[in-house]
């Protein structure tokens, strides 16, 4: 399987403990993040789903709930903002 190269940002001391792993278990670094990234995958699957659902809800919320997401703040907040009353969409209908 061929792979391609993407640099990954982490502090000193996990690339270190990267590092270690991989001379102790005699694989890539590259294998020893694949393997911890699929077995986080595996054991936050509920999370992730979780997650999945808040995306779609704020995505069908319109532009309104959006912003209030990517701000953290209560999208009553961005409503009154954006000088619309409180429950309206703010996409066109």
């Amino acid at each position: 399987m061929a792979t391609e190269q993407a640099p990954i940002k982490v502090s000193g001391a996990t690339k270190e403990r990267i590092r270690y792993l991989a001379v102790l278990t005699d694989a890539t670094q590259a294998e020893i993040v694949d393997r911890a990234v699929e077995e986080y995958a595996t054991r936050h699957v509920d999370d992730i789903k979780r997650g999945i659902e808040r995306a779609r809800f704020v995505l069908t919320g319109g532009d309104a709930e959006i912003a209030a997401y990517l701000l953290n703040v209560p999208v009553e907040d961005v409503q009154r903002v954006a000088g619309k009353p409180p429950g309206a969409s703010a996409s066109p209908s």
